[in-house]
């Protein structure tokens, strides 16, 4: 649920960038061909005040327009306020998932840590604040070997995915137990890795 959350949200900001300009193109089209359209049958009418013209024009533009933004506008402006919504409640739930289950690591596509959650955090005794931005070899025991890394990155690489026992050291310098480690490739529309998400079974 949060990988999907988070691309829905940025999914849903392209399409709203996409419909605004969209939108503010058939808007000035819109009102340019009404205008004119208006321009030529007041035109045909006979002789007025330029006060009683004027009134006549805006209020046959009123009338005009109104279905266009009633469509184009008022409408998709409620969906689109009720997807974000939806997509926001998601993330929501996400968040408090992310929190509950197992300790969890998330990184950027350059294995930069972005956020972590409080049983992690608690296991290997750090502050968010400590970690964030940092590389998870901070964590890196000492007992896996070059060779075991490499093969770890060309799998995660190629596949979007790798699990196996691994070994790390809290802050106060304690190796912990062998445990199993989980990670997986976040990618976006265009497959390209934006996150990576380790999950640690202790």
């Amino acid at each position: 649920m949060f990988k999907r959350s988070i691309a829905q949200l940025r999914k849903h900001n392209r399409e709203n960038q996409q419909s605004v300009r969209r939108l503010l193109i058939v808007l000035i089209g819109s009102v340019f061909f009404i205008e004119a359209f208006l321009m030529a049958v007041l035109a045909l009418l006979p002789p007025m005040s330029e006060t009683l013209a004027a009134l006549l024009d805006a209020a046959m533009l009123s009338l005009l327009l109104f279905p266009i933004f009633y469509y184009l506008i008022f409408r998709p402006l409620v969906r689109n306020i009720a997807e974000r919504e939806q997509v926001e409640a998601d993330l929501r739930i996400a968040a408090v998932a992310f929190e509950i289950k197992d300790p969890t690591l998330i990184t950027d596509a350059r294995a930069n840590i972005v956020r972590a959650n409080q049983k992690l955090l608690d296991k290997l005794g750090y502050s968010m604040e400590e970690i964030v931005g940092r590389n998870p070899r901070i964590f890196k025991s000492g007992l896996h070997d070059r060779k075991y890394y490499e093969q770890l990155w060309k799998q995660l690489l190629q596949t979007g995915y790798w699990s196996g026992e691994i070994r790390i050291r809290t802050k106060e310098g304690r190796i912990l137990h062998p445990f199993w480690l989980t990670i997986t490739a976040v990618k976006n529309e265009q497959q390209e890795i934006t996150h990576y998400i380790g999950i640690y079974n202790f």
